[in-house]
């Protein structure tokens, strides 16, 4: 749950004033950005994580993962991954979500999607085993906590969203996700644990006439051994952390992401928004 939540939240940014008739160096206030209401606060937090037009958003990040054994921390392997999400308003006031992810680990000396990697904490060479994720509903209320409606059997979630942070004209809203889950072939649930941060420009959500806004965001993952690493019971586990940005134009993807779902998924290229047509008739 969000404090604020309770107990109310106005906020104000300035912006540096700028155009013709305006002294240089003089500042004007920025219309005021009031998340004083579990209403106010969730279409504003749906304008920078969606958009309240129905229309498909697509997401990306670009980062690397870190093997982390004790204190050693070493770069393994790079990542690249994009999001597509719709969201739509339902009657009692919550949104409703229809996601999938497209994601592929990369070599981290060329950058491009690999298939085989040399494990340098075993000396074998395993096969990679990137990610297409099953299109999944969510659902958001004022609170601001993300849930699998239905429920996922075998999946743990844990979403919490904080207080916003506010330093002169921008705006910081992080996510916190923490998941548990029981993956065949492992002894042990893979718990995967993130922290993404989302920036906007405090003006540009506070003027309100648009159905989104500009959003660029940082993520930090914590999780288990991947399977496919072969990793058996060693100690440690993987460490990520990368940016990217919601709202993006399929041109501009990272080039990586592009090659590789232009050779292997080719439909997700021609047409990004299909894989969530079943489940947004459906719902």
């Amino acid at each position: 749950m969000i404090d604020s939540t309770r107990r109310g939240l106005v906020v104000t940014g300035l912006v540096a004033a700028a155009g013709a008739g305006v002294a240089a160096g003089a500042a004007r206030a920025a219309p005021s950005l009031d998340l004083s209401g579990g209403k106010k606060r969730l279409r504003a937090f749906m304008r920078l994580r969606g958009s309240l037009d129905q229309t498909l958003v697509t997401g990306c990040i670009n980062g690397r993962y870190y093997g982390v054994v004790g204190a050693e921390v070493r770069p393994l392997y790079g990542v690249t991954a994009s999001t597509f999400a719709r969201y739509r308003e339902l009657p009692d006031g919550r949104f409703e979500g229809f996601t999938y992810e497209v994601a592929y680990f990369t070599d981290l000396e060329t950058g491009k999607v690999m298939d085989r990697w040399a494990n340098p904490y075993t000396g074998e060479t395993v096969d990679v085993a990137h990610t297409f994720s099953k299109p999944a509903r969510v659902v958001i209320g004022e609170d601001l906590a993300i849930k699998a409606e239905p429920a996922i059997p075998g999946l743990q979630i844990r979403h919490a969203t904080l207080s916003p942070l506010i330093i002169g004209p921008d705006l910081w809203w992080t996510e916190e996700v923490l998941t548990e889950a029981q993956i065949p072939g492992m002894a042990k649930p893979l718990n995967y644990s993130e922290v993404v941060t989302f920036q906007t420009s405090v003006a540009e959500l506070a003027a309100n006439n648009t159905k989104r806004v500009t959003c660029r965001n940082a993520y930090t993952s914590v999780v288990n051994w991947r399977p496919w690493l072969k990793m058996g019971d060693a100690p440690g586990h993987l460490m990520g952390n990368g940016a990217g940005a919601w709202g993006v134009a399929m041109k501009d993807l990272p080039t990586a992401w592009i090659e590789a779902t232009k050779a292997r998924h080719p439909d997700v290229i021609a047409d990004p928004g299909a894989k969530l047509e079943p489940l947004w008739r459906k719902a």
